[in-house]
This record gives structure tokens, C-alpha cells and sequence, in this order.
């Protein structure tokens, strides 16, 4: 291709791709919400869980964090599902933390996004096993014993099911509620 035939597809591209004359759309911040980082989650879980090798650097198991990698609406009134990733300290802890859903009551008044959580559930395997957060829970001869899932992305589909993304694998996951 002749350097004038390649300019004239990257306009003609362009062209298509761009309104001639219309200003660049903006993505303007409209609201804003801050939730505790103290806050427990509703998964029930008591101790702490500390990061390895630093016996005293700890949080509570029920730790409400985490979760902003992922959050989609649910399509039910401002019910919204977040998944936590990996776990405090990277997923390096002493005992694996439990990977978990959020679900999250989310409304907007006057630039202020209020959020109200509303309930916590483990994610299971088809076996029934919880997921864990640590890289190391992988096994390429077991599905039983490989656990591991680093949630990233989480989309809920037309009959109610969502689906995670999965940083370690990569995987989408398809769980039910």
C-alpha cells in the first residue's frame, strides 16, 4: 500500500469513527461515596485473619473491603452485587481468605452515593467448596482441591446468574444466587 493510499484509510477510518465538528463527549464525576473501611461484612465470620510472615499486621475475617474491583447493578430496584477481590494483603495471609459477594443497596441524593449493605454470600464450587484467595490453592490434576479465584469482574445475566471474571486463570465463572 502507498504511503498516500495507507493516510487516506486512516482518514477515512477517522472519519467514520469521529463526528467532524462535534466537541469530544465528556465523562464528568457526578457523585460520590465513602464507606468505612471498619465496617464488617454479613458473612458471619469471627477472628482475624493476618498477613503471612506478620503475625500482628491483622484485620477481621469479615473484613468489608476490597469489593471495588467489581460491582454491577443487579436489574432489581438499587440492588447492586460487588465481589471482594482477593483478599487483604494481596491474598498473602496467614488462613485463605473466603471469596465472597456483596449484595449492596445503592442510592444517589445531591452528589452523595449512599450505600447500605444488604447481605454476603461465599462463593462455592459445584463441589461445594469455597473459593480462597490465595494463588497457592491451585492444583492442575484436582477441580476439587484447585480453589483459587481472584474476582475482577462480575456481570449479571438475563436469568438472574452472575459471572465473574477470574485474574488467576483467566476464567468467567457462571454462579447461581
Amino acid at each position: 500500500m502507498t504511503g498516500s493510499a495507507c493516510a487516506t484509510l486512516v482518514v477515512f477510518i477517522l472519519a467514520v469513527a469521529t463526528p467532524w465538528g462535534a466537541p469530544p463527549p465528556v465523562v464528568a464525576l457526578i457523585g460520590k461515596g465513602v464507606i468505612d473501611s471498619a465496617l464488617l461484612d454479613r458473612s458471619g465470620l469471627t477472628g482475624n485473619i493476618c498477613q503471612a510472615g506478620a503475625p500482628a499486621n491483622c484485620v477481621p475475617k469479615a473484613i468489608f473491603s476490597g469489593f471495588g474491583s467489581d460491582i454491577t447493578y443487579t436489574g432489581h430496584d438499587n440492588v447492586f452485587i460487588a465481589a471482594s477481590a482477593r483478599g487483604p494483603f494481596d491474598g498473602l495471609t496467614d488462613v485463605p481468605f473466603l471469596d465472597r459477594v456483596h449484595f449492596l443497596h445503592i442510592t444517589m441524593s445531591a452528589g452523595n452515593i449512599n450505600t447500605r449493605l444488604l447481605d454476603t454470600r461465599f462463593l462455592k464450587n459445584e463441589f461445594g467448596k469455597t473459593f480462597v484467595g490465595a494463588a497457592g490453592a491451585f492444583d492442575v490434576n484436582s477441580d476439587v482441591a484447585t480453589l483459587r479465584l481472584d474476582p475482577e469482574g462480575i456481570r449479571v445475566g438475563p436469568n438472574g446468574h452472575f459471572y465473574i471474571s477470574d485474574e488467576y486463570g483467566p476464567y468467567i465463572f457462571e454462579f447461581n444466587r
